[in-house]
Order: C-alpha cells, then structure tokens, then sequence
C-alpha cells in the first residue's frame, strides 16, 4: 500500500495505550493509518537502580503484539537510539531480531532509517532491505532539512541500500518546533527547503509530521492548547501545491521525548486529553492516584464542552459514555491515555478526509 495524501501518519511510542488505541479502530479507519512506531528504550526501575528488563524481555513481544494489534497492514518500524547497538540473548541485534520475526507473521514493515544512523545500523537495514524488497523509510529531522548536504547524504544513503527514489517513504519530523507561528512565515521556509529535495516526486510518499502538544502547560482545572500542526499542515499543503503536497503526520496526544521519571516522587494528575477541530481540550486535576473518581468530572466536562463527537465516535469516546453511565469505572492513566489516542486516530482520520475533499 502506498502512503497518500489521504492518510495519516503518527508517530507512536508503542506504550499499551497507543497499540490499545490502534488495535480497536474500525476497519475502515484503519486502512487510512500507516503508523510510525518507534520501539521505546527500556524503562529504569528507580528503586532497584536497574532497567526493569532485559533487552530480550524488553523486545521480544514486539513482533507478535504488532501481528495482534495492527495485523498484517503497513506499518513503518523505528526503534529508539539506545536499542540502536543492543542485542538479544541470542546474538542477533534487535531490528535483526524484530524484521526477522515480522517477516515470519507475514507483516508489511517497511524499516526506518535516519541519516545520523550509524554505519552498523545501516549495513543491517540494508540486508533487511535485500530480504524483504519493500523498500525503506527514510526519517530527516528539520535541522537536516535546512542543511546543504542535505541531497548528497540521502542520495549515498539510498545508493547504499541498492534502492530508488521510488521505494523510499520519506518522513520529514520536525517533531517540537519552539514555535510554529506565523503559519505563512515557517510554511514558506519548509516550502522552499522541500521544493530543493532532489528526486522531490520518485519518492514512494512524502508525509510531514510534527507536534505542539505540552501537557505541562495545562494546569488545573484544565484549558486549551491549539493544535499548531495541524494549522500549519494547512497552510503548507496549499503552498506546496504545484510542487507536492505531502501527507500529514504526528505525535498524536504525545511528546517526542521518552521521559525517564521516578514515580515514586511523581503523582500524574488526572486528565483527557481530546482532540477539538482545532485544539486539544484538556479536563484536569490533581493527583489521580487516590482520587480516582475524578474521571467522571473529566469526563462531564467533555461531554457538556462544544467538541465532544457523540458515544459512538471512537472507543475512546464509548469508554467516556460509558464511565459517566457506570457501566465503567474510573479506570487506570492507561486507560485514558487510550481513550485519548483512540479519539484523535479517528479526528485526524475524517480532518484529513474533509481537508483533501475541499
């Protein structure tokens, strides 16, 4: 399946919430959706002052959770810096071990790969490349965007892989630009970085990817954030017409960063995070551990506010129906860290679907 202008791209961390999230959309959502999963570090338990597991038990219920959660669709696979060199128990490196597993379940997994890779890495997604003969994603920051060597890097890169332009997914993260406004501003600089790609229109698909989202800005009882990437998707999907429009990707309702926190000093607060036309609405309030009931005030507060989408709209949006009924409870943070996901999958989804119709 080719990437298009009609779907959509978010990057995701492959916490239980996201692939929860993915795993319980509708089929016809989900042929819209090639996620960019990028396998997390392995997390640190701070009061035994070690990872809380191997890189083996860390890695290897990967490839079957992906064949239970997304099936057999595309999907583009990263995995975080520090796996980059790790091993399994075996030997075998991890994205070795993971394109191996996935090529067995008979997933299409297109691997990615970033110009700041190291030779090592690279020389093994080239043999994943050679075996599987789906192509390669290829992920550019913004800083490398901008840079002169910018051609001549990717150029050698798809040499080495024994590819064309043509088998290439090419993924422009800005990931958290400091500031996205004013749209025109920021959307004709990245129109003229974009219009100098050489080969712009042999790549297989074009898709621009950023966020805005900063949770720690919204302090009790909640408020707003503007969805700045999304308004500045907008404005660059009319600038680059003429040239190519590419399709549209984010972080959904996270952060680029992999946060390493003590929870034994950390008390998250209870909160949704859902998405609005052009915002995210965020109910929140104080510890949630403890005062767990407050989910339904949350959740109040999004049914009675103008961007609440009806029960049926998404599982998210059931489960906020159903904790107001009581046919739920309150729940867990991962919980409503899939309730948000889930809602935002299917906004982008029919935003996108409106947007390129128009």
């Amino acid at each position: 399946m080719t990437i298009t202008v009609s779907h959509y791209v978010p990057i995701l961390k492959w916490r239980q919430g996201e692939y929860q999230a993915l795993s319980r959309l509708d089929e016809e959502k989900k042929s819209f959706i090639v996620p960019l999963i990028v396998i997390p570090p392995v997390e640190y338990d701070f009061e035994e002052t070690r990872p809380k597991k191997t890189v083996q038990e860390h890695v290897e219920t990967f490839p079957k959770r992906l064949l239970a959660k997304w099936g057999k669709r595309k999907a583009l696979i990263d995995i975080h810096n520090s796996l980059e060199s790790a091993s399994m128990d075996g030997g075998a490196r991890v994205i070795d071990f993971i394109f191996a597993e996935l090529r067995k379940n008979g997933c299409i997994a297109v691997p990615v790969v970033k110009l700041s890779r190291t030779e090592e890495f690279t020389k093994l997604v080239k043999h994943i490349v050679n075996e599987d003969k789906i192509g390669v994603c290829i992920r550019i920051t913004l800083p490398e965007l901008m840079s002169i060597e910018l051609n001549s890097k990717m150029q050698g890169l798809v040499h080495y892989l024994g590819l064309n332009f043509s088998q290439v997914d090419l993924v422009i993260d800005l990931e958290q630009p400091k500031s996205f406004e004013p749209y025109p501003a920021f959307s004709k600089a990245l129109t003229n970085a974009i219009g100098k790609i050489a080969d712009l229109n042999n790549f297989r698909s074009l898709t621009l990817a950023a966020t805005s989202v900063q949770l720690s800005a919204i302090k009790k009882p909640g408020g707003e954030l503007t969805r700045h990437e999304w308004g500045l998707y907008q404005q660059l999907a009319t600038d680059l017409k003429g040239i190519r429009v590419p399709s549209f990707g984010d972080y959904a309702i996270e952060s680029p960063e992999f946060l390493e926190l003590d929870m034994r000093h950390v008390k998250p607060a209870g909160k949704i995070v859902y998405t609005g036309d052009g915002v995210w609405f965020v109910p929140k309030g104080t510890a949630f551990r403890g005062n767990e009931s407050q989910m339904t005030v949350h959740c109040q507060s999004i049914v009675d506010s103008v961007h609440w989408c009806g029960s049926g709209y998404s599982s998210g949006d059931k489960r906020i129906s159903d904790t107001l009924s009581g046919a739920e409870g309150t729940g867990n943070l991962t919980v409503w860290k899939q309730v948000g996901v889930s809602h935002h999958l299917v906004k982008v989804v029919e935003q996108l679907a409106t947007f390129h119709a128009s």
